[in-house]
């Protein structure tokens, strides 16, 4: 973690009402039993998964103060999708839902994508703004190459409810056909799921479809119809400390709020403790 960013970890907490040496809830994740999974690639998610959370775990004293701090949302506090939906609503003022249906009403719609079939719209979004929020994008201004048109395969269904990698995109209709202006993947392994990518063009930013984007897959999440959303407890979005204000305040705005996280220690996976 930059020094800025432990820097900003004051104020941020603040917006919590939370004091800089507030103790955080911890957060215990279970990877699940990987090795049990059919499909082959169950054990290299879970693999990833906990070396890129591994820096999130709580530790004593000093060495807590470089260690990152996630931005979680326990799926649990929502009993539905529509629940979770009111509760940004109220956090934000009516503003994010005001925007979700203005992007409705332009004609903005949301459908599962597979990222691999839309390579020049996915290029275009990433070159279509310098600076984001996340801070400056380097594709942007050394250019991501010439693409081939997008090709627009359906997505496969996932080897695994339990760990995948999976996408959803915003499209607005055009002369030329329904155009992908934002789009947001998010990974899963166990009980928990993470942002992985997401991105919206710059000239459709204020259409709102990065915000109908996300509440709507936020929806799928909780509503918890599908196999994959089944025993999902926590969704976590980057770590507090990073990024610009701008986007610290859209993360709490759609409720996410600063924890800690633990792995389910290795003993209790084998012996199926719960």
């Amino acid at each position: 973690m930059e020094p800025w960013q432990s820097a900003a970890r004051k104020g941020r907490l603040r917006d919590f009402d939370l004091a800089p040496g507030a103790v955080l809830p911890v957060a215990l994740v279970r990877p699940g039993p990987a090795g049990g999974c059919a499909d082959p690639l169950c054990g290299l998610l879970a693999a990833d998964a906990r070396g890129f959370h591994r820096r999130n775990a709580p530790r004593a004293g000093l060495r807590r103060w470089g260690v990152p701090t996630a931005m979680l949302l326990d799926l649990d506090r929502f009993p539905s999708g529509e629940a979770y939906a009111e509760a940004v609503s109220r956090r934000s003022r009516g503003n994010i839902a005001r925007a979700a249906k203005k992007a409705a009403r332009l004609g903005v719609t949301w459908a599962p994508i597979r990222p691999e079939s839309y390579a020049a719209s996915i290029a275009a979004i990433t070159g279509s703004k310098r600076v984001r929020s996340g801070g400056p994008v380097l594709a942007a201004w050394i250019g991501t190459g010439t693409r081939t048109a997008d090709t627009r395969e359906a997505p496969a269904a996932a080897g695994c409810p339990a760990h995948w990698t999976l996408a959803w995109g915003a499209f607005i209709e055009e002369a030329e056909g329904p155009r992908l202006i934002a789009y947001l993947a998010l990974r899963r392994v166990g009980d928990m799921c993470r942002t992985h990518e997401l991105m919206g063009h710059g000239d459709y930013l204020r259409t709102g479809a990065m915000k109908f984007l996300f509440l709507e897959v936020a929806r799928w999440l909780m509503d918890r119809r599908a196999a994959e959303t089944q025993g999902l407890r926590w969704f976590m979005y980057g770590a507090m400390e990073h990024g610009a204000p701008g986007l610290h305040e859209w993360k709490r705005l759609m409720c996410f709020e600063p924890a800690n996280l633990a792995f389910e220690p290795a003993a209790a996976r084998a012996s199926g403790a719960a």
